[in-house]
């Protein structure tokens, strides 16, 4: 019996050294209110917006936008600064872009509408290190409401926080898991 608790008690440890090594960040909206879109004068800097967050590895950008009017491009420094959005790294055009910050460098993200990066669609994210968020944003994160937008449904769209929340589900599962079978054998 004691060598079947032992074998448990390894596979909990582990379990347990894996679930400490995911990430689950913050999820912030870019713009807050605003989402992405052409800033006016009543609306969000974005750039301003950014810098009033402390960003970590394994955060969430989510950009909500009107697909037929906007689009996110990644870009290069140089693209960013210039508005280029003739050769960006990635390209979203969903409407509903969840983006995740995977390393500490910064990232760079344009409108690709004609005009709209030089009228400031247009953000700078600088990432601190390589720690994980302490799941407390400086700002609030993104609402979930189900009366957010006409015919919201969760079981039909796929968002970081449903994967945050399956990934620390099927980790409790497996730790229950592992450690009562260490008491059933």
């Amino acid at each position: 019996m004691s060598f079947v608790l032992s074998k448990s008690a390894i596979a909990l440890l582990l379990v347990m050294a894996i679930a400490s090594r995911v990430s689950f960040g913050a999820v912030y909206k870019v713009g807050d209110d605003a989402g992405w879109s052409i800033p006016n004068a009543q609306s969000v800097n974005y750039n301003a917006w950014a810098e009033a967050i402390d960003f970590h590895v394994g955060d969430i950008l989510s950009f909500e936008y009107n697909s037929l009017f906007h689009s996110v491009l990644e870009v290069s420094r140089e693209d960013y600064e210039s508005c280029n959005t003739q050769s960006p790294m990635k390209s979203y055009t969903t409407g509903k872009d969840s983006i995740t910050l995977e390393s500490s460098d910064p990232r760079y993200f344009i409108c690709g509408a004609p005009g709209h990066c030089q009228m400031g669609m247009k953000l700078e994210i600088s990432t601190n290190g390589a720690g994980n968020s302490p799941n407390v944003p400086t700002r609030p994160m993104l609402q979930l409401s189900p009366y957010s937008s006409p015919g919201w449904n969760p079981w039909l769209e796929s968002s970081a926080w449903q994967l945050q929340l399956a990934t620390k589900l099927v980790i409790a599962v497996a730790a229950l898991a592992i450690f009562s079978i260490g008491f059933i054998y």
